[in-house]
């Protein structure tokens, strides 16, 4: 005769023989905002949201490291592409500006 288990003791194995899942949440929102951040553009909260999750998924979710690389690597990516642009238009914008002046418009 096999004995049932104590419910009050916990056990690592669920009742279908499998261990549970270990959680992975931070990783996958920081894999989302890696994801938006390209989607939605120039925005710089986004990015920066998306690299602080990602950190925070290193350090608590060790099963969900490489989803939290993705989306720390996506979100710093875009950040940089999104300043980079922002230099650029600012100096097209300064540029016209010098050359308006310049020319006494």
């Amino acid at each position: 005769m096999t004995q049932s288990p104590n419910p009050a003791t916990p056990s690592a194995v669920q009742p279908g023989g499998y261990a549970p899942a270990e959680p992975k949440t931070l990783s996958i929102v920081s894999l989302v905002l890696g994801l938006a951040s390209v989607f939605l553009g120039l925005t710089f909260l986004v990015p920066i949201a998306g690299i602080v999750t990602g950190a925070m998924a290193r350090k608590r979710e060790p099963a969900g490291r490489t989803i939290a690389l993705w989306g720390i690597w996506l979100s710093i990516v875009m950040l940089v592409v999104g300043i980079l642009l922002w230099i650029l238009v600012g100096g097209f914008i300064l540029a016209a500006l010098g050359i308006a002046a310049a020319s006494g418009a």
